[in-house]
């Protein structure tokens, strides 16, 4: 709860000041562009209603489907061209004047623009708060990224997988999808999904926060690459982690998670996997003063410190350093039907 008060407080007040910033240098632009009748609260309302409507253009294309690189960029410019013509229509609209001056009184704006970019990318973005956009799904059914998604066989509900990079590979050999049930918590095999790609969770990140177990957390990853990884954390400083009868089991104890994920399998070993996987009974992972341990929710399908060659300097493969976390996952802002509050 205070998570939440306290991002929605901060997002609030920023949304405010720039609104006001905007709604002043408007109003600047306005008599610059010699608007007649440009008082602060009209310049106010235009700014507001110009930004609400950008807002729905803007969720209205994140629904579009992924279809490759090329149509990306081409769809980014086109958001960017609709959302200027847009803005300026808005503006025109409410400031009663024609097209043309409202996209010169609008010019001026861009100054407190960038001061809220840098803002945000100075202090809210290192310090605060940050979002993410998760690529992969090996946090599925919690958190899901690019994927698939089709009927789970058993119950029904939504399953979700990876993204196959060759699909022709099914075809040729008629090999069903692995995916995980969003209901049951558990790996299910489908034959045919629909092969469309959907996006992804948008994520906020709290930096704020100490990280507790069961947390779901973005860090570092420890083999040195420069991609920014998001797992559940289950093993804390001074522990030994042993993955056994798909539980987690602490210094010999057997732990329950909390019921958001009740129901997770997490596997000791993987099909086809040559090498024993840290945290398994044979190769228990012990913990140093300042070390973590993550798992994937989606247990098959997912690299974790498990299946960890390298680890950090002075640290064993498995194990993630205090300092290489980034924050603690609070909330999924979008899309609106995967809204939640994860802490």
């Amino acid at each position: 709860m205070f998570t939440t008060v306290f991002i929605g407080a901060l997002f609030l007040v920023l949304l405010l000041a720039s609104w006001v910033a905007n709604a002043y240098f408007l109003q600047l632009g306005g008599r610059w562009a010699k608007i007649g009748k440009m008082t602060f609260l009209r310049a106010f309302g235009a700014i507001a209603a110009a930004e609400v409507v950008c807002w729905i253009l803007w969720a209205l294309f994140s629904r579009i489907p992924n279809a490759g690189l090329a149509r990306t960029v081409f769809a980014g410019i086109i958001l960017l061209i609709l959302t200027l013509a847009l803005t300026w229509l808005v503006i025109a609209l409410i400031l009663r004047t024609s097209l043309w001056r409202a996209a010169w009184a609008w010019l001026p704006t861009l100054v407190p623009r960038a001061g809220y970019f840098l803002l945000v990318l100075l202090t809210v973005k290192p310090y605060l708060i940050e979002a993410f956009v998760i690529p992969t799904n090996s946090m599925a059914p919690t958190i899901i990224g690019r994927h698939w998604e089709a009927p789970c066989p058993r119950c029904g509900s939504p399953a979700y997988s990876s993204v196959e990079p060759d699909w022709s590979d099914y075809d040729s050999h008629n090999r069903p999808v692995l995916m995980i049930c969003s209901r049951e918590h558990r790996t299910c095999e489908v034959a045919d999904p629909p092969r469309v790609e959907l996006p992804g969770d948008r994520l906020l990140v709290n930096k704020l926060l100490a990280p507790r177990r069961w947390d779901v957390i973005v860090f570092k990853m420890p083999e040195g690459t420069q991609t920014d990884y998001c797992k559940r954390l289950v093993g804390l400083p001074g522990e030994t982690v042993v993955i056994r009868d798909g539980a987690v089991w602490i210094d010999g104890r057997r732990l329950s998670p909390p019921e958001s994920c009740a129901g997770l399998e997490y596997l000791a070993e993987i099909k086809d996997y040559p090498e024993k996987l840290w945290g398994s009974p044979s190769k228990p992972a012990r913990l140093g003063p300042d070390e973590y341990f993550v798992l994937g929710d989606f247990s098959a399908r997912a690299k974790d410190s498990r299946l960890w060659q390298q680890g950090a300097p002075g640290h064993p493969p498995y194990a993630i350093p205090a300092d290489y976390i980034i924050g603690v996952v609070t909330h999924i802002y979008w899309p609106l039907s995967r809204c939640r509050v994860l802490r």
